[in-house]
């Protein structure tokens, strides 16, 4: 059975029109029940039609947050979904809409472990014992940067202007907090000494592109996964670290510097080595 998504956008929707087209070629196997977007004047809403999808929306001007979030959980309550995909969509999400999706749990027997799981669960195999299935949020965010490094709603510019030689895109469940939440998937890109602001935002789209229905196909073929690993001791300060010198932050076995044991765009390491980025505001984070 498919993975069913509903999607909100903002904007042009291009993370949206990526997960279409994986349909559409059969890279993925789900289906988006509805498009929501607080911008009714949203390109991606006609972008979805083209696609025979439903499309929804409702301006937030004017209107309270609290009762902005309670329009849009009454209308999203209209369609059946397993998600809410985050694609662009510029609005922080507060409890009270997390709440109306989040997850059930239950204790699944050991002798289950091999089966295969409903994508809502998050599943943690203990040493001994059972497999337990937390409950969390079931929105998932995409964002343009190596989280927890470069929260908020200018990560491209921040990260460049910060002088990283290596960046990223994050995949992640969504919580209580803004850019925060279980990672489902990262991976890097590097920076191009050439690279102006454009360009290197140009990048990083190309691999969001590539990667959110890559985690959508991974959700609908074996359920929910959080990475298993923590990057050092998981500051931001770290990974701002590692990444203005072109590294990634050291994994469990390894040391800094050694290739990471995650996802990687090949030949990532030869190109940060040759990439050395200097008079690029190295120094301050630019101020969120």
């Amino acid at each position: 059975m498919p993975l069913k998504v509903a999607i909100l956008v903002s904007g042009r929707g291009s993370n949206m029109a990526s997960i279409l087209e994986a349909i559409k070629e059969k890279r993925l196997d789900a289906q988006v029940s509805v498009v929501f977007s607080n911008n009714p004047e949203a390109p991606a809403l006609s972008t979805a039609r083209k696609f025979g999808v439903r499309t929804e929306s409702l301006s937030h001007r004017g209107m309270s947050r609290r009762e902005h979030e309670e329009r849009v959980v009454e209308i999203l309550s209209r369609y059946e979904f397993d998600f809410v995909v985050l694609a662009g969509y510029m609005r922080v999400l507060t409890p009270l809409f997390l709440e109306a999706f989040k997850s059930g749990s239950k204790k699944i027997p050991s002798e289950y472990k091999q089966l295969t799981l409903e994508p809502q669960l998050i599943v943690k195999t203990k040493a001994e014992g059972d497999v337990t299935a937390t409950s969390f949020f079931r929105v998932i965010n995409i964002h343009p940067s190596l989280l927890p490094a470069f929260p908020g709603a200018h990560a491209y510019e921040d990260a460049f202007n910060y002088g990283v030689r290596l960046s990223g895109i994050t995949v992640h469940l969504v919580d209580e907090k803004v850019d925060h939440g279980a990672i489902l998937a990262q991976e890097t890109f590097v920076r191009l000494e050439n690279d102006d602001l454009e360009s290197f935002k140009a990048r990083g789209l190309a691999l969001e592109h590539k990667m959110l229905p890559q985690v959508l196909q991974d959700i609908s073929r074996r359920g929910i996964s959080i990475l298993p690993f923590k990057r050092g001791d998981g500051s931001a300060e770290e990974v701002l670290s590692e990444a203005k010198a072109g590294r990634m932050p050291a994994l469990p076995g390894s040391e800094a510097g050694e290739p990471p044991a995650l996802p990687v765009p090949s030949a990532v390491s030869e190109l940060a080595e040759a990439s050395a980025i200097s008079g690029s505001g190295a120094g301050e984070p630019t101020a969120q």
